[in-house]
């Protein structure tokens, strides 16, 4: 389950800047839709550790998890947290047993080659009675292209140059964060269709919910506590 995130090493500090510059829309929708509190949280993907100190403000224990070394040190450095536990690590080296009360992923999992054993594999670490919130983006129609991507960033910077020269520095920072090695990556991103989606993930997270997001969409999945495992049961958890 190796995955082309470890690219991100490349470019690690320059999206950490781009995000500094651009918000985190994806954070504050998660919000209102996280659990109140809770025992023990998985990040999944955790990049630089935006959404992980989201969770750790309401779970007593957060592993969160990145195949970038890079992001993780950058996580470590600028968002450490005692209650958060940053790991270097694939999926395939995490615990084998049900263990977390949230299993939270945010624009991670279509890097990765085989999709729906990640999804099998992440749905065997949540507790009965836990939540799986997968959130990632989504692509109707063919893939854009680099040049695409390109000329779309260009009419961006251009809408902005033309608000006026306020924040014309920013623009063009976000415009050659945009426009560098974060570009060619996004061209080489692979989304799935809105019907996909549902289809691949609801595969194996029988009942799921689906909801629009910023810059996606995502999957909301209760886990029964007849699944209960090794661990018993999860702790109750309340829900905002």
């Amino acid at each position: 389950m190796k995955s082309r995130a470890r690219s991100f090493d490349e470019f690690a500090e320059e999206f950490e800047m781009l995000h500094e510059l651009t918000g985190d829309p994806v954070g504050a929708w998660l919000a209102g839709r996280l659990p109140v509190h809770g025992v023990r949280a998985l990040d999944f993907g955790c990049g630089t550790g935006r959404h992980a100190v989201l969770l750790a403000e309401r779970f007593a224990q957060v592993d969160a998890v990145d195949v970038s070394s890079a992001m993780i040190r950058i996580a470590t450095a600028s968002r450490s947290r005692d209650n958060i536990r940053y790991l270097a690590r694939d999926l395939t080296e995490l615990p084998e047993s049900p263990v977390y009360d949230l299993i939270l992923s945010v624009s991670t999992l279509h890097h990765l080659d085989d999709l729906p054993a990640a999804l099998a594999r992440l749905r065997s670490l949540v507790a009965p009675g836990g939540l799986v919130l997968l959130h990632d983006g989504l692509c109707e129609g063919r893939p854009p292209s680099r040049l695409r991507l390109y000329v779309r960033e260009v009419r961006g910077l251009a809408t902005g140059v033309a608000r006026g020269p306020r924040d014309l520095a920013k623009n063009w920072t976000v415009f050659r964060l945009r426009t560098g090695a974060w570009l060619a990556h996004r061209a080489g991103d692979r989304f799935l269709s809105r019907e996909a989606f549902r289809h691949v993930h609801g595969a194996v997270f029988d009942g799921a919910r689906f909801e629009e997001a910023p810059h996606g969409y995502a999957m909301f999945w209760r886990c029964p506590r007849a699944e209960a495992g090794p661990a018993g049961p999860a702790p109750q958890m309340e829900l905002s």
